[in-house]
């Protein structure tokens, strides 16, 4: 069961009137029961993997607790959670990276015999068991600091499996979660509006723009080898744009149901393509829960930028590298990731160059500057994001040299384009969406008057929800795709 479909919606008429004609234990328990059967509707069998890390983690954070300065406790509890992510998502890479290199090896070594191909094992990616573990770890981490454990089975239950965030975020902080789970709450027109405004542009975002978007990169990244630079560029914006309006969609699916049921889940996007004027910046925007996750339990342990320039460098390429690692199993993420950390470095070097020269800072102070920035942002991202979405680092670096030297193949990625819905909904999403909707600080009194006149009034905000509710649902392609961020 996923957001974009009549079968969820047909689940939260169901669990909406349940949940507001409960209330206390009752209503969590509703909730709780519901985010079990989300779950378990793809395959019931990892819902008793949930619930068991439930119990066991439940139980560590209360011995956690009693025994603060217990640290082969502490390292035990975490070593358990990171193994299981270890055994679902990193098995088969490490097996095929270990055969990998003892057949590289064997080459030097004629002693060393290795089959010619690598063993697979069948094992099935639970959904979201990257966010259910970086929760854990979080609550675990929290409580030797000096946080109190949950009491109740049933929040703490709540606090992994809640469906509007269990599969994608936003990552949750559990006492702030706990106080948004237990506040006294009454249904109120603000929540409504706010939570229906979020879903129904989250369904426009993923149903209109990125599933269009999908049927041109599928092409794109299935014939590298053809691409002709005008279709590298096309591809590499292309999918850019899908997976924010892929992720962001669906989070703000999720946020949207959950405002309407009365909890306020944490914002994960701050317009990153729009305004960020460096990479540092961009991943102050982009995926926010997990960048505040990895600065919290990673960064800061690790030192932060306590112990000098270089360690700091240092704790930064460490971090990213680690993201990379996350994201995905394949070498072309943990490249992802360290070549983030390389230019986030760079960044820092240079913003210190900056602050010592008297002409830059003068010169990035000047307002027309920052289009330019944004733009770079942009660019630089989109390539890095390329990284992310080939299926290898041939494929990816073929798109590259595709991009940067002059070449006339051609895999009617262009032709693609200009056929597309997309090409007409981006724009109109970004008249719309963007000016009307998203960018509330825009000071250009001009503008003011179009967004009020969409916000101002709830039955115009009731009407152009509509309007995109209808549009979503007639710019929606014949075969949906699924959400990118599913495998993680």
């Amino acid at each position: 069961m996923i957001f974009s479909t009549l079968e969820y919606i047909f689940f939260f008429a169901v669990v909406f009137p349940l949940y507001w004609c409960t209330a206390g234990t009752l209503r969590n328990l509703v909730l709780l029961v519901a985010s079990y059967f989300f779950y378990m509707s793809w395959m019931p069998i990892y819902g008793v993997l949930i619930f068991m890390m439930t119990i066991v983690n439940f139980g560590l954070g209360l011995l956690i607790e009693k025994n603060r300065d217990n640290r082969p406790l502490f390292i035990f509890s975490i070593v358990i959670n990171v193994l299981t992510l270890v055994y679902y998502k990193y098995t088969n890479f490490l097996v095929s990276s270990l055969f990998d290199g003892l057949r590289q090896l064997s080459v030097y070594v004629p002693r060393i015999s290795v089959a010619s191909t690598n063993p697979v094992y069948d094992i099935i990616l639970p959904l979201g068991i990257s966010f259910f573990t970086f929760e854990f770890i979080h609550y675990l981490v929290d409580i030797k600091r000096g946080s109190p454990a949950l009491r109740k089975p049933i929040d703490f239950a709540l606090f992994t499996a809640f469906f509007p965030s269990q599969i994608a975020g936003p990552i949750k902080r559990y006492l702030q979660f706990e106080k948004e789970l237990n506040a006294p709450k009454a249904i109120n027109r603000a929540d409504m509006l706010e939570g229906c405004g979020l879903f129904v542009q989250g369904l426009f975002k993923k149903v209109a723009l990125a599933d269009n978007l999908s049927i041109v990169t599928a092409t794109g990244f299935a014939h590298a080898q053809n691409l002709s630079t005008v279709d590298a560029w096309v591809l590499i914006v292309a999918f850019f744009l899908q997976l924010y309006y892929d992720f962001s969609g669906y989070v703000d699916m999720g946020v949207g149901s959950a405002r309407m049921l009365g909890i306020h889940l944490p914002p994960n996007f701050n317009l990153p393509y729009v305004c960020a004027t460096n990479l540092k910046e961009f991943w102050d925007r982009w995926h926010i829960s997990l960048s505040s996750w990895l600065r919290d339990y990673v960064y800061i342990p690790l030192g932060g930028s306590r112990r000098g320039k270089l360690t700091t460098y240092r704790n930064i390429l460490l971090t990213f590298t680690i993201s990379g690692i996350w994201h995905g199993a394949a070498w072309h993420y943990v490249m992802w990731g360290f070549l983030h950390g390389v230019i986030v470095v760079a960044t820092y070097m240079y913003l210190e160059v900056v602050k010592g020269s008297p002409k830059l800072t003068n010169f990035h102070a000047q307002k027309w500057t920052i289009p330019f920035a944004v733009l770079f942002t942009f660019i630089t991202a989109a390539l890095l994001q390329t990284m992310f979405r080939a299926n290898n680092m041939t494929d990816c670096m073929t798109i590259y040299a595709h991009a940067f030297m002059p070449t006339a193949g051609s895999s009617d990625i262009v032709k693609q384009m200009l056929q597309s819905p997309a090409l007409v909904t981006v724009p109109l999403y970004l008249l719309f969406g963007l000016i009307a909707v998203e960018v509330s600080w825009i000071p250009a009194q001009a503008l003011r008057p179009v967004r009020d006149f969409f916000t101002a009034k709830a039955y115009r905000q009731a009407a152009f929800l509509f309007v995109a509710l209808v549009a979503a649902i007639g710019f929606q392609p014949e075969i949906a795709s699924p959400f990118i961020y599913f495998q993680f």
